[in-house]
């Protein structure tokens, strides 16, 4: 009878880990896609640019890729509880305080500080998931994480853009953060779901510093240094397209606010569905250059077409489902990859390492297609991010050729 218990004890742990992590990852992409959707709003009273509101992203970016990889030898040295939900905490506090300026100079500072923030989350969730789901299921623990993350980027677009129109840019963001806040409250009222991570993380730590892999031990594993530049092209295309798609379709199309808004959440559901299909397969088989290949190749393909043809809103709609099906296709595989090529004792570092592409990516493309944008090239925000997808492609190939000749 006890043997029975136990894998349904471990079952249900595994679930209330993975269900608090996914929370946090929820509110992660969440206020990564909190200001872009309000860009045309923000334009409009602060009498800025695209590429200046682009930056704000980039400002974003930086810090958090600034800061995931320290934080992960953090994360691997001492656990990563306390460290996830400060982070939330404070990512939360800096949108409330974004809803209070109407400074271009304050709101850079306040998506630094954010950004700095935001670089909790991958180091801290996948160390936290690593630790605490076996290797087994960790394909589909990993794809639910992932869809919750890309939930949230769905979410933002659908909450704030009502809210903007309704009461402005700056209650939509404060209401953000409020919302933030929440989820801070419930992880912390479910902490102790977390303690049986916490001993996996910090044992090595207690025995002293040799247990935790040498820093320079991430920067000599080819396929690691291959992922992170997958991680670097993939931001930049979903970067450039979460920022400035709705601006671009506007100007080309001649669609209203309102109605372009409904494109961007229907390419961040596409990927979300991708992403659930994909965690189904990704236990058993977690081929990322087969499935990228196959992803990035359909998305190029759809956003040249939507460039290069008139369609009616309902057709763009329906197309750029089917992108971003292609994008979340590949997701968890290539998180299953990551972890397969990590050191023993250095997940953190290295998710820290690679996620800090998703900052540095995200900071070029959003400030690259935003500078496109205003020079009038506005087919070039859907065709660039595309060239952006096939260079991530062959990124993806290059790490699982390395992975198979174990480099």
């Amino acid at each position: 009878m006890e043997k029975d218990r136990m894998p349904k004890s471990e079952r249900a742990r595994e679930r209330a880990v993975v269900s608090l992590i996914s929370l946090g990852h929820f509110f992660s992409h969440f206020f990564i896609l909190t200001l872009p959707p309000l860009f045309p709003l923000l334009k409009q009273e602060l009498g800025v640019n695209y590429a200046t509101l682009g930056g704000v992203t980039a400002a974003f970016g930086i810090a958090s890729a600034a800061t995931q990889y320290p934080l992960g030898i953090v994360v691997d040295r001492f656990g990563a509880r306390k460290i996830l939900i400060s982070g939330l905490m404070l990512i939360s506090i800096s949108f409330i305080a974004l809803g209070f300026t109407d400074s271009i100079v304050v709101i850079y500072l306040l998506a630094v500080l954010a950004g700095a923030a935001d670089g909790v989350f991958h180091p801290c969730n996948y160390a936290i998931l690593s630790s605490s789901v076996k290797p087994e299921r960790l394909g589909r623990a990993f794809a639910v994480h992932a869809f919750w993350g890309f939930a949230g980027f769905a979410v933002a677009p659908l909450l704030v853009v009502p809210l903007g129109l309704r009461f402005g840019w700056n209650w939509a963001v404060t209401i953000s953060g409020v919302c933030g806040i929440a989820a801070v409250i419930i992880i912390i009222f479910f902490r102790d779901r977390l303690t049986s991570a916490e001993p996996v993380l910090t044992s090595s730590s207690a025995q002293g510093s040799k247990a935790v892999v040498p820093i320079s031990a991430i920067f000599t594993i080819p396929s690691i240094l291959l992922m992170f530049g997958f991680y670097v092209f993939h931001a930049m295309a979903n970067s450039g397209l979460t920022n400035h798609a709705i601006s671009a379709l506007i100007e080309q199309y001649g669609f209203s606010y309102a109605s372009a808004s409904l494109i961007l959440p229907s390419y961040l559901w596409g990927i979300i569905a991708g992403v659930f299909v994909g965690g189904l397969i990704a236990d058993y088989f977690s081929r990322l250059d087969v499935t990228a290949s196959v992803g990035y190749l359909v998305s190029s393909i759809t956003l040249i077409t939507i460039a290069s043809v008139g369609f009616p809103l309902t057709v763009i709609i329906c197309v750029f489902f089917i992108t971003g099906f292609a994008v979340g296709f590949m997701t968890p595989s290539r998180d299953v990859l990551v972890r397969s090529v990590a050191p023993n004792g250095a997940v953190a570092q290295a998710f820290g390492f690679v996620n800090a592409g998703f900052g540095i990516g995200g900071a070029i493309g959003a400030v690259l297609v935003g500078w496109v944008l205003d020079l009038g090239y506005v087919r070039g925000v859907l065709i660039i991010p595309a060239i952006f997808m096939l260079v991530s492609m062959s990124f993806a190939v290059g790490g699982m050729w390395c992975r198979h000749r174990k480099l």
